[in-house]
């Protein structure tokens, strides 16, 4: 309780006037005017691991206030780096993150909504704070327009994946589009963008233990629910994602003629549906730019497709998903270009990125999936406080998600070997194998 009277205190005294004089709390602000402010009521609604995973300190509040003689309420979402030791801080690249995400709502966003027409949804941009070991970004709460996240935290339905990944088309083909006519705008946008995953070579112990331990997961699964996959082959993709971030480095780093703007965490806590009467997903719109990069589309659609669908869903559909996604990315791209789709872009060039891109989304499945199918019952402040024994990080790891969790990682590395086969593209295309470290 202290806590959330000390954020409303810290929302009314401090932060509301500043966003005020922005002129972003109301259209008509005056400093000639500031004295008719007056802070009413603030209600805050923590967002719970139950509902979200998140590494901040993220939390909904509805405020009222009067100004200028009339009654306002507005509906944010704060969200805050939690209380963390500076070299935590370093070692978890919250700088990065934040920068990239306050640099998209400032830069970013204007530019694309200027060029889409307006026809770009995202929230509205409030207030934002990048600090030495803190930051802060304030924007509108999104359900106050009918946007929701996904009731099922992992596993969503067919026609979810239909609409996520028909909007994530519609998005990388309008990235090309402004990449190709106009390089000098599209490098303008996207220069300041920060590697926010894999800039630093200090990862925090527990997170690295974490990984080591979910490949072995990964390669445990597979040997107890697709024992007919070749040993070999298993510890090919093991080897190959065992170091965290020479791999990923390597993985994500832009490459021609496939780079783009991506959003690089396209997964169901980072997009909202607008549903029907029915419940049926109609609209979706993706948020949470803290690792937007220049890198594959790829990226954004196999992580997608294996952290946010079950097998029956992505394996038994993939030809569909699969031809959606490019049937948007072709129609996005001819509208913006006006221009045909460059070869390099053809549903089989696109087909063999997805495959090189299976090993980076199975590593962030082995060690993400666990956290959406069972939550710890955490706070941000509490999962960096622990102080967790080795043996305690493992068990964890190694059975968190239970049987759930090591069916699907198993069945990923399948659709890996099957994919791999029918392109004749092996997992470590484009990998510099050499600069991996033997293990």
């Amino acid at each position: 309780m202290a806590k959330i009277e000390a954020e409303a205190q810290w929302l009314r005294s401090t932060i509301l006037p500043s966003i005020l004089r922005s002129g972003r709390l109301v259209d008509n602000y005056s400093d000639s005017k500031e004295d008719t402010f007056k802070v009413g009521d603030i209600a805050i609604d923590v967002i719970g691991p139950a509902e979200a995973f998140m590494l901040t300190f993220c939390y909904r509040t509805t405020i009222h206030f009067e100004y200028d003689g009339q009654e306002y309420q507005r509906k944010m979402v704060v969200k805050k780096t939690p209380m963390m030791p500076p070299d935590v801080y370093e070692a978890v690249q919250f700088r990065a993150l934040f920068s990239n995400e306050i640099n998209f709502y400032t830069e970013i966003l204007p530019e694309i909504q200027s060029l889409a027409g307006g026809k770009f949804a995202a929230p509205k941009y409030y207030y934002s704070e990048l600090n030495q070991n803190s930051a802060v970004a304030i924007l509108e709460d999104f359900a106050e327009h009918g946007w929701r996240v996904a009731k099922d935290r992992v596993g969503l339905s067919l026609e979810h994946a239909l609409i996520a990944v028909a909007y994530l088309g519609r998005f990388h083909g309008f990235a090309y589009a402004l990449k190709h006519t106009n390089p000098q705008k599209f490098s303008k946008l996207t220069d300041s963008l920060k590697e926010s995953r894999y800039a630093s070579d200090v990862i925090h112990a527990e997170w690295k233990l974490t990984i080591k331990t979910s490949i072995a997961r990964a390669a445990k699964a597979v040997a107890t629910f697709q024992p007919q996959i070749d040993k070999e082959f298993v510890e090919k993709l093991s080897f190959l994602i065992a170091d965290y971030t020479l791999y990923g480095r390597q993985r994500v780093a832009p490459r021609e003629p496939l780079a783009t703007l991506c959003h690089g965490d396209y997964v169901r806590n980072n997009v909202a549906y607008k549903y029907d009467d029915q419940e049926q997903p109609q609209e979706i719109m993706m948020f949470d730019y803290q690792t937007m990069r220049i890198s594959s589309p790829m990226i954004d659609l196999s992580v997608f497709l294996a952290v946010s669908t079950y097998a029956d869903v992505r394996y038994n559909n993939f030809d569909a998903i699969f031809h959606e996604y490019c049937s948007a990315l072709y129609d996005s791209y001819r509208k913006h270009a006006k221009q045909e789709v460059p070869e390099s872009m053809s549903r089989a060039e696109l087909l063999k990125e997805y495959v090189r891109f299976l090993p980076y989304s199975v590593s962030i499945s082995a060690s993400f999936l666990m956290t959406l199918v069972e939550p710890l019952d955490m706070s941000p402040e509490e999962m960096f406080a622990a102080q967790l024994t080795e043996d305690e990080i493992i068990e964890r790891t190694m059975t968190q998600g239970g049987e759930i969790v090591d069916k699907e990682l198993a069945h990923q590395v399948k659709e890996m070997l099957e994919l791999s086969q029918l392109t004749g593209v092996p997992i470590d295309d484009g990998i510099d194998v050499a600069k991996l470290p033997k293990v």
